[in-house]
C-alpha cells in the first residue's frame, strides 16, 4: 500500500547560511519549498530567523506538519544563561583557538583525548573555547550554560535544551564508546571537569530514536501552527545528509560539500590510533547502529570563492565557470594543493599552503610555485582538480582505515554538485559511481526526513540523480603526483 504523504519540516544550521525545507514524504520524498538565510552571529538572533523562515515555509504545506527536525554544523554554538537565553555572539567552530588547544593537549595528550572523543581537532571544540573564556576571564562565565546551534533553535522551539548524540560528539566532552557498546546519555564528567565544568550545565542527549521534544504554545503560534508538534534533534549535517542519502550501512559514504567538504564512511572497528594519525573524526551515525569516520577539508567550498575574489577578481564568474567544464575534459597537467588554513586529512598539516603545482607525466619532475591567474578559466579549473584530488586522497585514506568503499557515492548538494566543472572533476578523479543528490537542500530535508522516521517510522531515501552518472576508475598517477606534492612522506595513496 501507498502511505499517505506526511509534511515535515527540516533545518540546517550552517556556517554561512541557514536553510530550511518543507517536504512531503510518502513513496519518495518531495521538496515542496526551501529557503536559505545567512545564518546570524548571535544566538538570540539566530532563533528569531529560524522561527521567522519556518513561519515563511511551513505556510506553503499541502498537509497537516507531523514533525520538525533540526539539523546542524559541529562545535558552533553560544554560552546561555540558566534559562536558555543566549549571551553574546556565536562560538563559532572556524574561531577555534589553536593556543588554547595546545595546551589542553600537552596537559592530556592528544591520543587520550581522542581515544576518549573521537575528535582530532581539539582547537574548534565548544571545551576550548570555554578554556580561552575562562582565561580570558570572561563575566559571562560564572553561571553560564552552553547551546550547541542545534540546541539554540531545539529550545526556541520546544523550551527544552537538548542535543543528540552526533552532535554531543563535536564538542570534546562527550565519551565516544566503544564499537558496538551503548551509547552515553549525557555529556561525560571526566572530560567536563577538564575545563572545571560539570554536566548540568550542557543539554540533554537524546538518544537514537528519540524526540527533544514537542512544540510549544508560543513557539506555536510564533510559526502559525499548533502546538504539540514532535521536534527532533537530526544531528550533525553530514552525518544527516548521509543517512538521508541511503548510507546507512558499512561501506556507504558521502561526499558533503559546503563551506567545508566532508567525506562521511559508514564502518566498524576503525583504529582509533590510526585515525588520529590521519586527523580523521570517530562518532556513530545518526541512528547509532554502526561508527562513522569523517574525514574533512574546512575550506573546500570557501577556496572556490577565494579564487573568483583573490585569484581570479573581477572575472565574469558565468563565462569562467563555462570555460572551466570544457578545460575539465581535456589534460590535466596541473592543479592547486587545497588548502587555505592548513590541511586537517589525510597527514594533518597546520603549514599546508595553497601552491599550483604542474605534475610530471613525461619524466619531468613536478614542481610547486604560487597560483597565477593569467588565464581565468586555466587558474579556476586547477583549484577545482586540487579539490577532487583532495576528495580522491581522503578516499583512499578511509580505505586503508576502515575496507573498500562500495561503488557508488552520494555526493550531497551544494557547489561541489552544481558547478559542472567541479562535478565532472570529481566524476573523473573519484573512483566509482558519483550519483548526485536530486535535491536542493539535502541535509534540511534530511532533517525532516529523519523526523518523520522518528516519530511516525517511515523510512525514506533522497532521490539520487542517474541522468550524468559515469563508472571511473579515477587517475591514479595524477593522485600519485597530488600526494607526492602535498606531503613527500607519504608513500601509498590506496
Amino acid at each position: 500500500m501507498t502511505p499517505a504523504p506526511l509534511a515535515a519540516l527540516g533545518v540546517d544550521v550552517g556556517t554561512t547560511n541557514t536553510k530550511v525545507a518543507l517536504a512531503v514524504l510518502g513513496d519518495g520524498v518531495t521538496e515542496e519549498r526551501t529557503l536559505s538565510v545567512p545564518t546570524p552571529r548571535t544566538g538570540d538572533a539566530l532563533q528569531a530567523v529560524v522561527l521567522g523562515a519556518l513561519r515563511e515555509v511551513a505556510i506553503d504545506s499541502p498537509h497537516p506538519i507531523a514533525a520538525i527536525g533540526v539539523a546542524s554544523m559541529g562545535e558552533t554554538g553560544s554560552l546561555t544563561g540558566p534559562g536558555g537565553i543566549p549571551r553574546g555572539d556565536l562560538l563559532r567552530w572556524a574561531d577555534g583557538d589553536t593556543a588554547t588547544a595546545d595546551r589542553l593537549v600537552a596537559a592530556v595528550g592528544a591520543q587520550t583525548l581522542y581515544d576518549a572523543t573521537g575528535v582530532p581537532a581539539p582547537h574548534k571544540s565548544p571545551l576550548t573555547h570555554w578554556l580561552r573564556l575562562a582565561a580570558e576571564g570572561d563575566a559571562r562565565l560564572g553561571d553560564a550554560h552552553w547551546l550547541g546551534a542545534d540546541g539554540l533553535v531545539v529550545s526556541a522551539l520546544t523550551g527544552e535544551a537538548v542535543t543528540d548524540h552526533t552532535l554531543a560528539a563535536r564538542t570534546m566532552a562527550y565519551r565516544l564508546p566503544e564499537s558496538g557498546a551503548p551509547l552515553a546519555e549525557t555529556f561525560d564528567h571526566d572530560l567536563l571537569g577538564l575545563a572545571g565544568l560539570t554536566p548540568d550545565r550542557f543539554p540533554r542527549v537524546v538518544l537514537a530514536g528519540e524526540t527533544a521534544g514537542s512544540l510549544t504554545a508560543s513557539a506555536a503560534s510564533a510559526l502559525g501552527l499548533g502546538d504539540g508538534i514532535p521536534v527532533v534533534v537530526a544531528g550533525h549535517d553530514h552525518a544527516v545528509g548521509a543517512w538521508a542519502a541511503g548510507a546507512r550501512e558499512p561501506g556507504n559514504a558521502a561526499d558533503s560539500v559546503g563551506t567545508a567538504e566532508a567525506l562521511l564512511r559508514i564502518a566498524q572497528g576503525v583504529s582509533r590510533e590510526e585515525a588520529l594519525r590521519e586527523g580523521m573524526s570517530l562518532a556513530r551515525c545518526v541512528d547509532g547502529r554502526f561508527e562513522t569516520l569523517l574525514a574533512g577539508n574546512p575550506t573546500a567550498g570557501a577556496l572556490v570563492e577565494w579564487a573568483f575574489s583573490e585569484l581570479i577578481p573581477g572575472a565574469d564568474r558565468h563565462d569562467v565557470l563555462q570555460q572551466a567544464r570544457l578545460l575539465a575534459d581535456g589534460p590535466l597537467d596541473a592543479f592547486v594543493l587545497p588548502y587555505l588554513r592548513g590541511r586537517q586529512s589525510p597527514a594533518p598539516d597546520a603549514t599546508a599552503t595553497v601552491r599550483l603545482v604542474r605534475a610530471a607525466r613525461s619524466g619531468t619532475d613536478a614542481g610547486a610555485e604560487p597560483v597565477a591567474s593569467a588565464d581565468p578559466a586555466a587558474a579556476l579549473t586547477a583549484v577545482l582538480t586540487g579539490l577532487a584530488l583532495q576528495l580522491a586522497w581522503m578516499d583512499a585514506a578511509q580505505s586503508r582505515l576502515a575496507g573498500p568503499r562500495r561503488d557508488e557515492l552520494a555526493v550531497l548538494g551544494g557547489p561541489g554538485a552544481g558547478n559542472g566543472a567541479w562535478w565532472r572533476l570529481k566524476q573523473r578523479l573519484v573512483p566509482g559511481v558519483l550519483r548526485r543528490a536530486d535535491v536542493a537542500e539535502p541535509v534540511a530535508t534530511g532533517a525532516a526526513m529523519l523526523a518523520v522516521h522518528r516519530v511516525a517510522g517511515l523510512t525514506t531515501s533522497l532521490p539520487l540523480s542517474s541522468a550524468d552518472t559515469v563508472a571511473s576508475v579515477g587517475d591514479p598517477a595524477l593522485l600519485d603526483a597530488f600526494v607526492q606534492a602535498a606531503a613527500p612522506e607519504q608513500k601509498e595513496t590506496a
